[in-house]
Formats: C-alpha cells, sequence, structure tokens
C-alpha cells in the first residue's frame, strides 16, 4: 500500500513534455512550449536556432558549470529552484512549407517542478519591445523603478525587476545591446548572438557587438522618415483639407495636431504631427506638416517656399495642444474656428459652461448618453493664442471627464483617443452648438430635457436677484430667458426607486446563472475578451491573495470551453460572496443587458415612482440617479420598467465612477458636473444611512427613503423619512 501511494506521488509530480502539433509560426511555436512549461514547473530556453529553419528549446536547467574554483569551492552557485542539473529534457520545432511542426526529442526532467518562476533567469528577461521602451524612457530620464512601473502595466506577470533594467540600460550605454523592431531601431554589426525566451514566449535576439556609441538624435531622425510618420502627416494633411469647407479651419485659423500611432512605442513618447500656421489649409500636404517629439521638441519642419509664401511657422496653438496630451492623454485634437462654435458661447456672454441634454447627437460624445447632460466648460479668450494655455489647463483640471473647451469669441478645443475618436466627437460637438442656436431663436431651452419654450422675463440675466447658484448658457435678451432652476432631485435606485428584492432576487441570480452562458456566446467579441482579461488580472489578484472560490485560469490553447468553465466558476464564486470588483460590475452589467434587451428582464419600480417623476418633470425640477450599477445599466432598468420607458423624466445618470456612495467627495463632484453651485440647493434620497451622512457632509438636503425590505437605521440618526416619494 505504501509502495503504491508513493508512486502516486511520483506521478503527480511528474513535469509533462508539450504536446505536439503544427503551427503557423515560430513565435506560436515557442509561445506554446512555454505557456505548457509553466504549467508543469519548469521553464525553457532556447539551445539552438536557425531563424528560418529549424529551433531546439531545452529546459533552463539545462547544462553544467564551468569550474571556478578557488582554495578549491565553487565561487558562485545558482539558487536551488534553478541551479543547473544537466537536465536533459528537449524539444524541437522544424519549418516545412510554412508550417513548424513541434517534436519531443526527450520529455524526462531529473529535478522537482519549480515553486517561484523569478528564481529562473529566462523568465527575468525582456522582449524587444521591453528594451525599446526602457531605451526610449532612460533617454527621456526616467528612473528604473519608474520605467518597471511602466512595463509591468503592460505585462502584469512581468517577473524582472529593477536590477534587470540597470543591466539592460548599461549593455545599452555600452553599446554592446541593440534589438530590431522592423525596422525602427539601428542594426549594429553582430559577432555572435543569444536567442532567449521572453516572458511572453516570443522569440527576442540579444546581438553582442563591439563597443560603440549610439547617436540617438541621429536614430530619431530616422524613424521621423518611417513609414508612420510620413501616414500621420498625410492624414493631417487629409483632414484639413475636409475640414476646411465645413468652415473650422478658414482663413488660416484653426489646426490639427495627431500622435504617431506605433505599439511598440508607448503612447506617451510616441511622436506627434502639427499643422503649420499662417497657411492655405485646404491646400495643406503632407511635406508642409510639423513633428515634434513627445516633449515637445521640433524634429522635422517643412521646406521653405518661396514668395507669396511666408516662411513655416509652427501653430501657435502648440502649447495648448501639448497640455492637452499631457493631462488628458489625448490620441488627437482639433482646433476649430467653426462659426457655431463661436457663436453658441456669445449668446450668454457670462457664462462660463455650456449645457445640453436630451439630443441624439450627445451619444457620440465620450463617456455620454441621450439622457445625459452634456457640459462644456467656456474659457474667456485672449489677443494671443498661447496665453490661453493657463485658463485651458485650468478648466481641464476642473472638468477631468470633458473633452472640450470652448473659447469664447473664437471657436473650440476638441480631443479624443484616436483621430477617429477625436473626428467623430468633433462633428458632434458642431453638430449641438448649432442645434442650440436654432433652439435659441425658437424660443425653445436646449438645456431642459423636453426642449419647452423659454421662460421671459423683464430685464437682463441676473437682473431678478433671484438666482442662487451661476448662469448657463442661455439666451441674453429682453424677451426669453431661461429661468435657474432652485432645485435638483438626487435618487439612489435600490431601495428609494426599485425594492432591494428585485436587486437581491433578481438581477444577481440572473447574472449567476448566465454567465457561463453570456461568455460562450459573445467569446470572440471584442468587449467580451476586455471583459475577460479584466477578469484574467482580478482572479491572479485573488490567487495570489489567497480569495476562497479563487480558481486559475488555464492558458487560451487549451480551448476556450475549459477557459470559459474557469472563468464562470470565479465570477459564481464572486457573486455569491457578493464582491464589489470593477472587472465583475463590468461583466454583470453585460449580462443584464442582453436580459433588458431580450426581455428575460423587466425593470422593476415601486408604484409612486411613476407618478412621482412625471409631477417632478412638470414643475420643472431636475432629477439624476446616482447608485452602484454602471450609467449603463441604470438606463436600461429605467427605459424596460414596469411602467414603461421613464428616461425622459430623467436629466442625468451618475455611477461609482464619481466616487463611492459614502464618500462625501462623491457628491462634490455630482454638484460641479450639474453645475449646482449651492449645495444645499440639491434634495438627496437615499435608503442608506452611511450615504446619508456623506452627502449631509457636501451640504445637500437629506432624506431616507423606508421601504420594505430596507435595512434598520441607527436611532436618533437624526435624518428626515418618507415611505413613498409622492411625499416630496
Amino acid at each position: 500500500m505504501e509502495v503504491k501511494d508513493q508512486n502516486e506521488h511520483n506521478l503527480e509530480k511528474k513535469m509533462l513534455p508539450p504536446t505536439t502539433g503544427t503551427f503557423q509560426s515560430r513565435e506560436e511555436l515557442l509561445k506554446h512550449v512555454r505557456d505548457f512549461a509553466l504549467t508543469q514547473g519548469y521553464m525553457v530556453s532556447i539551445r539552438d536556432s536557425a531563424k528560418d529553419r529549424y529551433v531546439t528549446v531545452a529546459c533552463d536547467r539545462g547544462g553544467v558549470y564551468r569550474k571556478r574554483l578557488k582554495n578549491g569551492e565553487n565561487m558562485r552557485q545558482r539558487k536551488n529552484a534553478s541551479r543547473l542539473t544537466n537536465c536533459p529534457f528537449e524539444v524541437v520545432g522544424k519549418k516545412d512549407d510554412d508550417v513548424w511542426t513541434l517534436t519531443v526529442k526527450n520529455g524526462e526532467h531529473n529535478h522537482e517542478p519549480s515553486k517561484d518562476t523569478s528564481d529562473h533567469p529566462s523568465c527575468r528577461r525582456f522582449t524587444e519591445e521591453e528594451v525599446l521602451i526602457i531605451r526610449d524612457m532612460s533617454a527621456a530620464g526616467k528612473r528604473p523603478r519608474q520605467i518597471l512601473k511602466a512595463l509591468r502595466q503592460r505585462n502584469p506577470n512581468l517577473v524582472s525587476d529593477s536590477r534587470n533594467v540597470y543591466n539592460v540600460k548599461a549593455k545599452i550605454r555600452r553599446g554592446s545591446l541593440s534589438v530590431s523592431l522592423e525596422g525602427k531601431k539601428a542594426e549594429a554589426s553582430c559577432s555572435s548572438s543569444m536567442e532567449t525566451m521572453n516572458t511572453n514566449g516570443v522569440a527576442a535576439t540579444v546581438t553582442q557587438t563591439q563597443p560603440m556609441v549610439h547617436n540617438s538624435f541621429a536614430m530619431s531622425q530616422a524613424y521621423v522618415e518611417s513609414k508612420e510618420v510620413t501616414e500621420t502627416k498625410a492624414l493631417v494633411a487629409e483632414l484639413c483639407q475636409h475640414f476646411y469647407p465645413l468652415g473650422w479651419l478658414s482663413g488660416t485659423g484653426g489646426s490639427i495636431t495627431i500622435r504617431v500611432h506605433d505599439g511598440s512605442i508607448p503612447r506617451q513618447h510616441q511622436l506627434i504631427v502639427m499643422s503649420p500656421s499662417g497657411v492655405q489649409k485646404e491646400r495643406m500636404v503632407a511635406d508642409g506638416m510639423y513633428v515634434l517629439s513627445s516633449d515637445g521638441f521640433i524634429m522635422s519642419t517643412p521646406s521653405l517656399k518661396l514668395y507669396p509664401y511666408q516662411p513655416p511657422k509652427c501653430t501657435d496653438c502648440a502649447p495648448l495642444f501639448m497640455k492637452v496630451y499631457e493631462i488628458c492623454n489625448a490620441g488627437a485634437v482639433i482646433h476649430s474656428h467653426g462659426l457655431e462654435a463661436c457663436l453658441v458661447t456669445m449668446i450668454n456672454p457670462f457664462s462660463k459652461e455650456f449645457r445640453i441634454t436630451h439630443m441624439e447627437m450627445i451619444k457620440g460624445i465620450q463617456g455620454h448618453g441621450y439622457h445625459d447632460e452634456l457640459v462644456v466648460p467656456i474659457i474667456e479668450n485672449t489677443a494671443h493664442e498661447g496665453e490661453l494655455t493657463e485658463s485651458l489647463t485650468e478648466a481641464m483640471r476642473a472638468y477631468p471627464k470633458t473633452t472640450a473647451i470652448l473659447v469664447r469669441n473664437h471657436g473650440v478645443y476638441i480631443w479624443g483617443d484616436s483621430w477617429i475618436s477625436t473626428k467623430t466627437q468633433a462633428e458632434c460637438y458642431h453638430y449641438l452648438f448649432d442645434a442650440a442656436i436654432k433652439l435659441y431663436q425658437l424660443g425653445l431651452d436646449w438645456s431642459s430635457p423636453n426642449h419647452g419654450p423659454l421662460r421671459s422675463i423683464n430685464g437682463l440675466w441676473g437682473c431678478s436677484g433671484n438666482s442662487s447658484r451661476g448662469p448657463k448658457v442661455g439666451t441674453f435678451g429682453l424677451d426669453y430667458m431661461i429661468e435657474p432652476s432652485q432645485r435638483c432631485l438626487l435618487l439612489t435606485i435600490e431601495g428609494t426607486v426599485t425594492p432591494m428584492s428585485f436587486v437581491t432576487d433578481i438581477l444577481f441570480p440572473y447574472a449567476h446563472d448566465n454567465v457561463q452562458k453570456h461568455l460562450a456566446m459573445t467569446y470572440d467579441s471584442e468587449e467580451t475578451q476586455h471583459d475577460i482579461d479584466l477578469l484574467r488580472s482580478q482572479i491572479q489578484e485573488d490567487l495570489e491573495q489567497g480569495v476562497a472560490g479563487a480558481v486559475p485560469i488555464p492558458p487560451d490553447y487549451v480551448g476556450k470551453e475549459l477557459v470559459i468553465a474557469s472563468l464562470a466558476a470565479n465570477v459564481e464564486a464572486m457573486i455569491s460572496t457578493d464582491r464589489k470588483v470593477t472587472s465583475l460590475k463590468q461583466l454583470e452589467g453585460h449580462i443584464w443587458r442582453a436580459g433588458f434587451q431580450s426581455n428575460e428582464l423587466v425593470g422593476v419600480v415601486f408604484e409612486d415612482v411613476p407618478e412621482a417623476l412625471e409631477k417632478w418633470h412638470a414643475s420643472g425640477t431636475k432629477v439624476y440617479i446616482f447608485a452602484n450599477g454602471s450609467r449603463e445599466v441604470q438606463q436600461l432598468l429605467f427605459a424596460n420598467s414596469n411602467y414603461g420607458d421613464l428616461r425622459k423624466y430623467l436629466c442625468g445618470f451618475f455611477d461609482t465612477t464619481v466616487g463611492n456612495k459614502q464618500v462625501a467627495r462623491s457628491y462634490f463632484e455630482i454638484l460641479q458636473t450639474v453645475g449646482v453651485d449651492r449645495p444645499a440647493d440639491m434634495l438627496f434620497v437615499t435608503d442608506s444611512f452611511q450615504e446619508a451622512v456623506a452627502a449631509r457632509a457636501a451640504g445637500l438636503e437629506v432624506i431616507i427613503s423606508i421601504r420594505p425590505g430596507n435595512g434598520p437605521l441607527p436611532q436618533n440618526h437624526g435624518f428626515r423619512t418618507i415611505a413613498s416619494l409622492l411625499e416630496i
């Protein structure tokens, strides 16, 4: 019996070789070998290779040490977990007819499985892309710890430490290391080379060269002529020609700038292309663009043209563009002189914001939906463009969610994650500015959900003396004025609008029961792949912290059925234990969306809710929602309620991206976004005592909702309570 137990124990510890098969590329084969090796507790490295013919991969504990004796003792030994044991394990990949075939030459090991991969040098080597990042960030003056942080953000599984970064920096400085990334880096003459396996299983060539000094400036100038930069310059010229007929870039005014997208270079270090100043934008060509470094140094200028052309000059918007790149991490910025962007700031010369809601084109603005209130800050114009930098910076920091800033009597700055996002939003913003102007001409209020008539007031804005908040964009004249709302409501959902049981007995069980089905049906979609990436990261963190219910997720190559089953097991455990993590909330939202869209879910609200919302809407009171669920889920609930679509009564939705509901700062953020200067002008209704305390600390008036199923309140809590929203 003891012999049998020992044999079973040995079998459990046996490390298996990777499954054989064919692969489309050398990199795919290498990744397969490495990923499988990690599951078995051993690491691999490339022993021999001819890049287009074969590759031999061995256990990294293969080989023997050279003798280094002093006083009869070995001077250096690696840690036990990674010490060389002359392990015989070896697999071979050969290329035949453009297909790589993997065979096992020797599948045995002569050592125990490793428990810590960081002990193995082969797992601490950097990829070619990572070496390039180290080089560029070092040139930018970043410290090894900062570089390592950036690398780990790109690759959370990286086990290298700052010592490894120091080593690469030293090799680059000595000229003993060069990498080749699709021609972007200068190749050094090679005397010998050694291929290693990086943490992603991609082969990286480390080239040993004679000592040399790299001319970083020369290499950067070479990259300025690269395909990526050339294409970006042509794109800016094309967009200038496209926007000119729209009036955005007329009279040589306005400008465009785009980051040069290159996946091998960190976004913050990518080059920047800008259009010049004082030129006919409809005649722009690629060679007429400026190229700047990520920190604003001009690296390439347009060629000089003869009379009547003026000498080239980089756009006066450059300092403002660089601030947008720095603060908002934008991918492109457009500065438009469109007439609608100018006029909309002149309707009310005292306004500091443009506000509009319930317009279809709001959906084209990043982070906004039809029912949301879009807020665009307005800054005052100056005689010189560069003098706007300070006020533009203040506005971006005061409105962190905005993607546009209006300049009074001047135009607008608009940005996005990419040139496509920026162009799309610019078209939507100009549409909305134009719509507001036309609604004003019709005497209609563009800032209210129903766009009803503007209220007639005798006198100019603010002369009535009854406004307790800063003015919003509105009419400026003797006939029509928007009366600023004196009060607005902020409601929570659970225990106020919907029964607690709707969430605990319907929504959560639905997500729990449908997670595997949802993942299987949408597995290949970009949205679900993003959800899976977030889940993998959370699950890995849970495993490291020993969270109950967390199970490892197998690599993709084992098949999506096993991956989905493992993900579902983790998600079901999270739901059962009421975990409130971002990855789970996002996936739940997507599952609920599918449920609402298929009519399997119906939003349940208390019977007094529709009547109360209609009453407040008729009186001009604006109503907002603040809940733990995402804004998308909130809108789905109200759009598909048991009383029909109630979204027409609501002005906006807030989720915990503004902050925790039990923190006062979250309510300050909502007040600022809504545009309420006096906190007491907002009434907050909640079922939670902790949320009530936080809102009161922010200065809001607070009422606690008493509904069936709500939790108990402390004695002498000090808040007014209601049993129905109709009591308000």
